[in-house]
């Protein structure tokens, strides 16, 4: 593309004389940046403005990691406001994507606003979109209008993959297929319909498939297992994509190398359309999430939950979960069904999984009994990946003081983790230095995580209730011996909690507040009234189960018009 047509049609450019746009065209200076380097940082001096030609670019603030403020496409500017002021960087940008540049120097651009008030125009109003957004973190990723998928080895091809996600996304509105042309041809193609897909193909240094990596919104990258070296030299471009594999396995090093936004693991040929299908609601979003709370026993609830949902018709594609929630979410998503899962967690409670005591210099048990005859037994040596079902579970670093959320892995460890009530479970250590604990710690309802991709409504269940009164258990006749044994190892009489489930109710109470802040981000929330059911009250699994059944009936029914929306 000439740099002339290219520069015609930038908005903040829009207006400009023909003899201007040639002296601006003799000015600019092209520059490339390959995905994940910096263009800008804050704190530099201004210098200069930069246009996007193609590719994208990530503005961030750097002071609080992770923090998103905005994402710019080609045609859209940086820097300029830093230039007006003739100041330093205020944000820091970095390419997400391949990228490549148009700067404009310090003494053009003044030149341009002194000589076209239409220049000047265009700017304020560019700045004028960026204060509205200011230093904003982004929340909520809006659905990709521009996929594109390539394959990372000659054993795959992307055309079945294109050519699917395309049928189905044609579900949600117009769908352009693109398999060659120009940046001429995605901008026409974009105005056109409401979702272009552009097939790319295996070499990373074909110019329609460096384009098509470049310019899409999201890449859906299918593989064998095994990407080609030229991938792997390039993996910063395919940062945040759709990872599919059409073989047994793919290892963690090739997960860590392309840092994908989701992994799937697809070996039966015959659930690929499924899958496909599946994939493309996410990208449309228009797939339903479920996010399960944690909550002790009380989050065997969510069994009668997952089970009504289903019965009324909710195709649910993703599923997650803090606590034992995580645990009920991770059956959802490997396809027990309802009847299984609750035989499953009957054997488990029948056996009571934090019996296996140990003298207390690390926790009060071992953690061996859940671990082997609870999550082997259900989960085996499935990984995450691997599942028909998105899924993904959080934990707390007690190193760093941070959630991690687990995305890919074998389940049985995330699940593990996530679960390790601190003081009562083992810690969890990993060999990159973290030791990880229960998730509820810091985000026993994990809404804000599943909500920020953009992927569709999200369900919430939150079974945390209110605590409530100590309920007492054991046989009256032993209660005499019972105050005898609290005034003998705490010098009082009055009915206690046992520890572990002293531990479960701290662990609810430091995570209230942040449960009340992830219900906001949910389209529809179920609270089942779990005040009955004891936090370690594993007995109740048949009763906690109908107690979920009615509260989802109860939900879906009070709110018809948005029940509609998680129809399959």
């Amino acid at each position: 593309m000439q740099a002339a047509s290219f520069l015609r049609n930038v908005p903040v450019l829009a207006g400009l004389s023909d003899r201007l746009l040639d002296r601006l065209v003799s000015q600019v200076q092209e520059r490339f940046v390959r995905a994940g380097e910096w263009i800008v940082r804050e704190g530099e001096t201004a210098d200069s403005m930069f246009i996007v030609r193609s590719g994208r670019v990530e503005v961030v603030n750097e002071r609080s990691p992770g923090a998103l403020i905005r994402i710019l496409r080609r045609g859209d500017v940086l820097g300029e406001l830093a230039l007006l002021r003739e100041g330093t960087r205020s944000a820091s940008a970095r390419a997400s994507r391949d990228t490549e540049l148009f700067e404009l120097r310090r003494d053009a651009f003044e030149a341009l606003i002194q000589e076209a008030p239409t220049f000047a125009l265009g700017l304020t109003r560019a700045i004028g979109a960026q204060l509205a957004v200011s230093r904003t973190p982004v929340v909520t990723a809006a659905p990709a209008r521009t996929i594109a998928v390539v394959a990372l080895d000659d054993a795959v091809s992307p055309v079945e993959v294109a050519e699917s996600l395309a049928d189905a996304l044609a579900l949600y509105g117009s769908v352009v297929r693109l398999s060659a042309g120009e940046i001429q041809a995605i901008d026409q193609a974009e105005r056109d319909a409401d979702r272009v897909v552009m097939r790319g193909g295996s070499d990373p240094d074909q110019e329609w498939t460096g384009l098509c990596v470049r310019e899409a919104h999201l890449v859906v990258a299918v593989t064998s297992g095994t990407p080609s070296p030229t991938w792997l030299r390039v993996a910063a471009a395919l940062e945040r994509c759709e990872l599919i594999v059409f073989g047994p396995a793919v290892s963690p090093s090739v997960i860590a190398e392309l840092q994908p936004r989701e992994v799937q693991v697809i070996t039966d040929a015959g659930r690929r359309p499924a899958a496909l299908q599946a994939t493309a609601r996410r990208i449309a979003g228009r797939s339903v999430g479920v996010v399960l709370s944690g909550g002790g026993a009380r989050a065997l609830t969510h069994l009668g939950v997952i089970e009504e949902l289903r019965a009324s018709g909710v195709q649910i594609d993703r599923v997650a979960g803090a606590s034992m929630g995580s645990l009920v979410a991770a059956t959802t998503a490997i396809g027990l069904g309802p009847d299984a899962a609750y035989e499953a967690f009957e054997r488990g409670a029948a056996i009571n999984p934090t019996s296996d005591y140990t003298i207390p210099a690390f926790s009060l048990v071992r953690g061996r009994k859940l671990r082997r005859l609870i999550l082997d037994e259900v989960l085996g040596s499935i990984r995450i990946e691997e599942a028909p079902l998105r899924f993904f579970c959080v934990s707390c670093d007690v190193v760093a003081r941070e959630p991690v959320v687990h995305r890919t892995g074998p389940m049985v460890d995330a699940v593990y983790a996530s679960v390790a009530i601190p003081g009562l479970f083992p810690p969890v250590p990993t060999a990159d230095g973290k030791l990880l604990v229960d998730g509820g710690v810091l985000d026993n309802l994990p809404v804000a995580t599943m909500a920020r991709t953009g992927e569709g409504p999200v369900i919430a269940v939150d079974v945390t209730g209110r605590i409530g009164s100590l309920k007492r258990v054991g046989r009256p006749g032993l209660e005499p011996i019972g105050r005898c044994m609290r005034r003998l190892l705490t010098g009082i009489e009055t009915p206690l909690p046992r520890i572990g489930e002293t531990l479960m109710r701290t662990l609810m109470v430091g995570s209230s507040d942040t449960v009340a802040a992830a219900r906001r981000h949910a389209d529809l929330v179920i609270a089942p009234v779990v005040e009955g059911v004891g936090l370690a009250d594993w007995q109740a699994i048949a009763r906690a189960r109908e107690i979920g059944r009615g509260a989802a009936r109860e939900a879906l029914a009070s709110n018809p018009d948005l029940a509609s929306r998680f129809a399959s």
